[in-house]
């Protein structure tokens, strides 16, 4: 017999998609909430009401409430889920637990109504969800290297806070890749929308890195609304590209060698792993849940001092053997069955 449950959420993206076909595959009925973040008092005012609206119905219906990040559109359905005596979640996968006061991001950079609000959510719901562990106490190396300050409990004096280290998982049967395609390059890619995503994901090092090979092909993927030769003189064999569908970037995973994540603030980033399942060797600094990813299976590096090591590593012979073991790692350890099981577990 069918039960309810309801997702709520700002954009769309894959994960959010992935987590409605969990619960519908542990058959229960998904209600959504979507809060668009457009940026007027307008649209801020309806999305309120929207969820209000919503929640009343939706909720008085539901077992449980999960809520992917937290923000204003987390408040409306917590504050319901006490009422309806439901229970609540807020999965965090990074902008929710970091401070980066260098790019001024960050949901607690500012000290504001948005980020007192969001300290209230996290005491009001009943559990809180990390993708990463380092989501809960913090990323050492990031607080070493970027001064970044980052963890749910940082930004919380409740002690009592029950959070639950559950992963994102993947599905290997959608992210494969062909052995008989040469691949070649190495791509990074993320949603470029203003010079701050620039530094965030290390596009200063990835640049550097393509001149230090000029021979080897390197994309980014993911331009929109900024155009980044604007702010980088970019290395001649750097090519860029605009935002991709989810084929489109299966399809640039399956073309590349490489995959290079420079983050300096993360959770446990998805291209990582979408990448490394089409057989992508990665290369990532050293923050949040990136090691954790790459284990043994790619390079990691500190600061742009271990480029030489970096570029020894992409003219290296490594090859089909690697992407291999790449790929099987991520289904090891990040398969989507995973994160269905952890769910179930903790929703029923």
């Amino acid at each position: 017999m069918s039960k309810n449950a309801t997702i709520v959420y700002c954009v769309k993206r894959s994960f959010v998609k992935s987590d409605i076909s969990i619960l519908e595959a542990l058959d229960y009925n998904v209600f959504q909430i979507q809060s668009k973040p457009k940026k007027t008092l307008l649209y801020f005012v309806k999305n309120r009401i929207k969820e209000t609206i919503k929640s009343i119905f939706y909720l008085s219906r539901s077992k449980i409430v999960i809520i992917w990040f937290n923000d204003y559109h987390a408040f409306i359905p917590i504050i319901f889920s006490k009422l309806f005596l439901k229970k609540s979640v807020i999965v965090v996968g990074g902008y929710d637990a970091i401070v980066d006061e260098q790019n001024q991001h960050g949901l607690f950079f500012k000290k504001d109504i948005r980020s007192i609000l969001a300290k209230i959510n996290y005491s009001l719901v009943t559990e809180i969800w990390v993708v990463h562990r380092s989501l809960e106490k913090g990323c050492r190396y990031a607080k070493e290297k970027f001064n970044v300050i980052s963890g749910v409990r940082n930004f919380s004096k409740n002690k009592k806070l029950l959070i639950k280290e559950i992963n994102t998982g993947y599905d290997s049967r959608f992210w494969n890749y062909d052995t008989s395609i040469k691949k070649t390059g190495v791509l990074t890619a993320a949603f470029f929308s203003d010079e701050r995503v620039i530094n965030i994901k290390g596009l200063k090092m990835f640049n550097k890195l393509a001149s230090l090979v000029p021979e080897v092909p390197f994309t980014i993927a993911g331009q929109t609304k900024i155009q980044i030769v604007n702010f980088l003189d970019l290395s001649p064999n750097v090519s860029v590209l605009g935002v991709q569908t989810k084929t489109q970037m299966k399809e640039l995973y399956i073309r590349h060698k490489f995959y290079f994540q420079g983050s300096r603030v993360e959770g446990l980033p998805n291209a990582v792993c979408e990448a490394m399942l089409c057989g992508c060797l990665p290369i990532g600094s050293r923050v949040f849940g990136i090691p954790d990813i790459i284990g043994n299976s790619g390079i990691l590096f500190d600061t742009e001092k271990d480029l030489e090591k970096v570029k020894d590593y992409i003219i290296s012979d490594i090859g089909d053997k690697e992407s291999k073991y790449s790929r099987n790692r991520i289904i090891s350890k990040f398969d989507i069955l995973m994160r269905t099981e952890k769910i179930k577990q903790n929703i029923d």
